[in-house]
């Protein structure tokens, strides 16, 4: 336990616990222990606060870190836990211009590893993960940040849950792979290579998040939610508002040239200054990114080549290529039905002027009424008990299995799906079956999803007919659209 007290000078970790016994550094009973002005040196460059080099096992707890290069660093760092953090000023921070790694709690080929219940704010690159898989970013809250606030670059099976984003000097999230700069980052320590690591952004989770108030910005590059360049991804249930874009599915030369096989659902968009969702081009690959059950209503959309601008579009897409789906998602403007735009091209185009205009590109089952927040504008985005969109969402994919009862079962896109990714507390995903003869429910949880075989492992044993539905756990008759499921009181 820590004292209360000012240090000016570094918390370096240097052994490790085990798994039932954990190594603590937290503040005594609720005393404020500030570190402050530490400016600590590692291979003539300087860095924050709080190390943990080559350790596991430890517990960063209740700790306030302030007007310090940086916020933390580790790396080859396995099993520890930062929670109830206070973490502010980083001297990089330059009003939100500063764009240094240093400037953060930079978290490099580390894995299992939690960021619970912190206050994070005035840094840069606030939480970097880079090459780091299976951690739980969850409860957190994160404002004003130079460059990000948050990336994973070339991490995959990491978890971002239940936090809220805000930052008013430039984008809020980033999902992308490693280009050679990244790797050759003198922070790596003995880890840094030349090589890029491409293709490497794999089954992320990003689910139940507020993002809201990014910076405004003349293009759909700037000011995203969430700037998005990763694999086979789940983004659901997650609410963009006051954001420069919502949702860029994005793509450029290196680190943003590989985005396939994503499966965003279930998300809020209303009132980002430019457009609810963006979409890039195709770079080395893609395709197989999936939009379902979301909610585009009222974002403020642009001109032909201007986000600054007002419009009635509520998706812009950068090229027409790629072969994304858009199905049973909401788009919707109370102006007009032209709610599709083409950068640099004008006039904005209705969904089935873009649809027939460019094949590849689908859109099935859309609808286009106003979702009747409780109260968008003090941030309540619950549907109001009259919502059309309550009961008008689809389940998520149907069972391709010959009738049988079992604990495993063969669906058409497992891809929907999570099973908790090994990380320890994190169970996987509650799921309803939906009879086509019966309309009768059947509940049960996911404990493996094996997306090679399109398989679901589940808890106990059920029974089906082939062609039954399968979706997340919903009350109603059908799930609703949008973030926020209605629940009757």
């Amino acid at each position: 336990m820590i004292r209360a007290g000012r240090y000016q000078q570094v918390l370096h970790l240097t052994k490790s616990g085990t798994a039932s016994a954990y190594i603590g550094f937290a503040a005594y009973q609720d005393e404020k222990v500030v570190i402050s002005g530490v400016n600590s040196q590692d291979q003539g460059e300087q860095y924050g606060a709080i190390w943990l080099d080559e350790v596991s096992y430890n517990l960063v707890n209740g700790l306030t870190v302030e007007k310090s290069i940086g916020f933390g660093r580790f790396i080859n760092a396995h099993h520890n836990i930062f929670s109830g953090n206070h973490f502010s000023g980083s001297s990089l921070y330059n009003n939100g211009k500063g764009a240094s790694k240093r400037g953060g709690l930079y978290i490099a080929f580390s894995d299992h590893n939690s960021i619970l219940n912190n206050h994070f704010q005035k840094g840069t690159d606030i939480l970097a993960l880079v090459h780091s898989n299976y951690n739980l970013v969850e409860g957190n809250e994160m404002s004003l940040a130079g460059h990000d606030l948050w990336n994973i670059k070339c991490g995959s099976y990491n978890v971002i849950r239940n936090n809220i984003f805000s930052n008013k000097k430039q984008k809020i999230g980033s999902v992308f792979d490693c280009e050679s700069a990244t790797m050759n980052w003198h922070g790596n320590g003995q880890f840094k290579q030349i090589q890029s690591v491409l293709d490497a952004s794999k089954h992320n989770l990003i689910e139940h998040n507020i993002f809201k108030d990014a910076v405004r910005y003349y293009s759909a590059s700037g000011g995203n939610g969430i700037q998005y360049a990763g694999q086979q991804g789940i983004v659901r249930f997650n609410l963009f508002y006051h954001t420069n874009v919502g949702f860029s599915l994005s793509s450029y030369q290196t680190e943003a040239a590989y985005n396939y096989g994503n499966r965003i659902y279930n998300n809020t968009f209303h009132d980002n200054w430019c457009v609810g969702i963006a979409i890039g081009r195709w770079k080395k690959r893609f395709e197989d990114n999936q939009f379902v059950n979301n909610l585009l209503w009222n974002n403020q959309g642009l001109t032909k080549n201007q986000c600054k601008d007002q419009g009635t579009q509520q998706i812009l897409f950068v090229a027409k290529q790629g072969d994304q789906w858009f199905l049973n998602n909401n788009i919707g403007n109370t102006n007009s039905d032209k709610v599709i735009g083409l950068w640099g091209k004008s006039p904005a185009m209705s969904v089935y002027d873009f649809e027939g205009s460019f094949i590849p590109v689908q859109f099935k089952d859309s609808l286009a009424q106003d979702p009747l927040f409780v109260n968008s504008a003090k941030g309540d985005y619950q549907l109001s008990a009259a919502s059309p969109m309550i009961d008008k969402g689809v389940l998520l994919t149907e069972i391709t299995s010959d009738n049988d009862t079992g604990d495993v079962l063969t669906v058409a896109d497992s891809q929907f799906f999570f099973d908790g990714q090994g990380i320890a507390g994190i169970s996987g995903d509650k799921v309803m079956i939906l009879s086509k003869e019966t309309a009768s429910l059947q509940s049960a949880q996911i404990v493996k999803v094996d997306n090679e075989q399109r398989q679901l492992y589940l808890d106990k044993a059920v029974t089906w007919e082939k062609g039954d539905q399968i979706s997340l756990a919903y009350s109603g008759e059908k799930p609703d659209i949008g973030a926020f499921e209605y629940v009757q009181k």
